[in-house]
């Protein structure tokens, strides 16, 4: 009888303990949560952007700044890519968390790298040679400027010309924008002769000829000139040989 009286106990008291330790770990969870989501460490207080081309770092950072100072696991993600998606230059975005108070954006940017002076307008031009948009200011927008076509009758979703060679010509100048330091950024690249095409780094005139060995022909520019060799004038590669290189006061 005794026996079965302590075993009763026994189990009545184990239970006590359980529910004991069960509220406890919850009071305990309850509180991390509260933690988690009120203390100002977890605050958000810097959102890293990387994989731009065309678009500026500051101009992203102004449209979501309203994020700033929000807790950082409350956060909306979904509310960030559709801000950000409403710029026709982002194809697609990757938010990650940094720590416990930083996001890092990684932006994956639709090939729009050039514009063309159209009238009172300029018409934004993907390495496709596509019109994608008609804009009556450039912004923030680091595009680079294309000389040699009319585009005047030009409309969203057309080609600037259907020769496949300039389609060729702005995806290789394309390879090298996504990857060339801001110092060395193409100004002006003119397509009037795709025999004779030029482009300016600066005051620096490159004259490449032909399409052919085009991303061989600038490596050897951009490497003469972020060595200082020229600084104003012309290097002239449209011939086989070693370039003639200009520098003028």
């Amino acid at each position: 009888m005794n026996t079965n009286v302590n075993k009763f106990v026994i189990k009545k008291r184990r239970k006590k303990t359980i529910k004991k330790v069960i509220l406890g770990l919850f009071i305990f969870i309850i509180g991390i949560i509260i933690f988690i989501y009120k203390a100002p460490i977890f605050n958000l207080k810097k959102i890293n952007i990387s994989g731009l081309v065309t678009l500026s770092n500051e101009s992203l950072q102004e449209k979501l700044k309203y994020n700033i100072g929000q807790n950082i696991f409350t956060v909306d993600y979904n509310k960030i890519e559709k801000d950000l998606k409403e710029n026709p230059y982002i194809k697609e975005i990757k938010i990650s968390k940094k720590g416990i108070n930083k996001i890092n954006i990684n932006v994956v940017e639709n090939k729009i790298a050039y514009y063309l002076n159209s009238n009172e307008s300029f018409k934004a031009i993907n390495n496709e040679g596509i019109v994608v948009e008609e804009i009556n200011s450039l912004d923030d927008r680091s595009l680079t400027k294309l000389t040699g076509i009319d585009v005047s009758e030009k409309k969203i979703g057309d080609k600037i010309s259907e020769d496949t060679q300039i389609t060729f010509v702005l995806d290789t100048f394309y390879k090298m924008i996504e990857v060339i330091p801001e110092e060395l950024k193409f100004s002006e690249i003119n397509i009037l002769d795709l025999n004779n095409i030029s482009c300016y780094i600066g005051n620096v005139e490159i004259i490449l000829g032909d399409s052919s060995n085009l991303l061989d022909k600038m490596n050897i520019a951009l490497n003469i000139i972020e060595q200082g060799i020229i600084t104003k004038g012309y290097i002239d590669m449209s011939f086989d040989g070693a370039p003639v290189i200009k520098q003028s006061q």
